[in-house]
């Protein structure tokens, strides 16, 4: 069990050792990716909420396709290890908390490149025919950043929660508000920059319930058989 000597803390954290050493390698992992673009990612996540000047473009970090690649795989790591904080007993000795990361993070990575796949797919074509004038790959940076930041401080808040021994409850609600906020901002962004035109409200409808909305609730519904999360 590790002991935090920090800020004069002596107690032991109620941690397992080898789940507490794979949450500090993935964060740190995720700040030496993030930290030397850590302005492009704030500007880029900024402009998810530009509402009196909307973006007619987006933005995101110039990463290598290795770059993002990793960034993604932290990312997915870094929901899990939240969401086994919240559903699992981290104080218990032995590989129990990282043998769920172990399937559980390929199953957040799958449902996301599904989507990712999906997003590619649509995108293409609706380039090709001139709906949107959006390339596909740049909408699947911005998809990613927007995750990556997402994850980033959920996965912050959760050793906040670790060190400061906050309830559990606050790591749900926080974990909850930025899923909600970083859906409100792609929302907005689909309607600036892949939907402009007025005409085009009904595709907007149509992409906003395939892509946003049946996600979530489908993720909604397995969260609650799995965990009873909800």
């Amino acid at each position: 069990m590790i002991t935090l000597t920090i800020l004069g803390i002596t107690e032991p954290l109620g941690v397992n050792d080898w789940f507490m050493s794979v949450i500090l390698v993935t964060f740190l992992l995720m700040l030496a990716v993030m930290a030397p673009h850590r302005q492009a990612f704030a500007e880029s996540f900024s402009s998810m909420f530009r509402f009196k000047n909307p973006d007619g473009e987006v933005s995101f970090p110039l990463l290598s396709t290795m770059g993002y690649v990793l960034i993604f795989i932290l990312s997915c790591l870094g929901v899990g290890i939240a969401v086994d904080i919240y559903s699992h007993d981290i104080i218990e000795e032995g590989f129990s908390q990282v043998l769920f990361l172990l399937w559980y993070c390929p199953l957040i990575m799958v449902f996301f490149l599904l989507k990712l796949l999906l997003y590619t797919s649509v995108n293409r074509a609706l380039f090709k025919r001139q709906v949107i004038t959006l390339k596909p790959s740049r909408w699947n940076c911005f998809f990613v950043m927007s995750f990556a930041v997402a994850s980033f401080f959920i996965l912050g808040f959760s050793i906040l929660v670790l060190f400061l021994k906050i309830p559990l409850v606050a790591l749900f609600i926080f974990a909850y508000l930025m899923r909600i906020l970083v859906i409100s901002g792609r929302i907005f962004k689909i309607k600036t920059t892949l939907f402009k035109s007025r005409r085009s409200n009904l595709g907007f409808i149509m992409y906003l319930c395939a892509f946003e909305i049946v996600p979530v609730f489908i993720e909604f519904m397995i969260s609650s058989r799995l965990f009873g999360l909800i």
